[in-house]
């Protein structure tokens, strides 16, 4: 097994150097074009992001397997995966909506092994790695206290063009909201599942999720004390519905998120 220290490092590296890539197009006129669907964009900055994301990754560990949102994915047969979203958020990212982010994150045997997420306009960079903890710019984080799901702030995200899951969802975040502090929608998952592990909020689920958008989140969550499962409660193997939360509250959440 690689030294896992060195795969954190090298991830870290390289997320931000694609974030100063990202911040500098941040500040041009933006082109894109819908994939296939009027609200699911693509920026050339996407495409150049994750040009350097993977090749560093190549360069460093050529043997490794990497599946990236833009640019598809290698199958090498190796026990490593890395997990690449070089814009987590890029709809928040053509509109100058300030919640996007470089999401990375590395499986070994199918299991998270390290997790990067860099929140590019708030300059915030969250990464755990397997039995190191997480942490926010060097600071570690944790899950929040409460105890009580009608205590918790909860966020979500759902794509508007997937007539599947709207009205489905809809009725999940009416009924918590009818029974927390309400819920929140930004729209970048691995930033909205940090925000979980960093305490600020108590729970996040969203339905139809790709690997990318986990993949990082999923070990910050695990190695911050809180938990991730599908909707049944059972491990979350990038099914159709992710549920994180801080543990305490994860028993009702499922039941609410159940019931609706």
């Amino acid at each position: 097994m690689k030294s896992t220290n060195h795969i954190l490092d090298t991830a870290l590296e390289i997320s931000d150097q694609a974030a100063e890539l990202i911040r500098l197009s941040s500040q041009k006129i933006k082109s894109f074009k819908s994939k296939g669907e009027i609200s699911n964009l693509v920026t050339q900055t996407d495409i150049e992001a994750d040009k350097l994301i993977t090749k560093k990754i190549k360069d460093s560990f050529p043997e490794h397997n990497i599946v990236s949102e833009e640019l598809g994915s290698n199958n090498l047969s190796s026990d490593y995966t890395w997990y690449i979203d070089p814009i987590d958020g890029t709809n928040n990212f053509v509109h100058n909506y300030p919640s996007f982010a470089v999401s990375i994150g590395v499986f070994f045997k199918s299991k998270p092994l390290v997790g990067v997420v860099y929140d590019i306009p708030n300059n915030e960079k969250f990464f755990a790695s397997k039995g190191g903890g997480s942490f926010s710019n060097d600071s570690p984080i944790s899950v929040s206290d409460k105890d009580y799901f009608n205590e918790g702030l909860y966020v979500t995200g759902f794509i508007p063009y997937d007539e599947n899951y709207i009205d489905k969802n809809l009725q999940v975040i009416k009924n918590i909201n009818l029974n927390s502090h309400g819920v929140r929608r930004l729209g970048a998952a691995s930033l909205d599942m940090c925000h979980v592990a960093k305490g600020i909020v108590e729970g996040f689920w969203e339905y139809n999720l790709q690997p990318w958008d986990t993949a990082a989140g999923n070990i910050i969550i695990s190695e911050a004390g809180g938990s991730v499962s599908n909707e049944d409660g059972n491990q979350y193997n990038f099914d159709k519905c992710i549920v994180a939360s801080n543990k305490k509250v994860h028993k009702d959440f499922l039941k609410i998120i159940k019931e609706s």
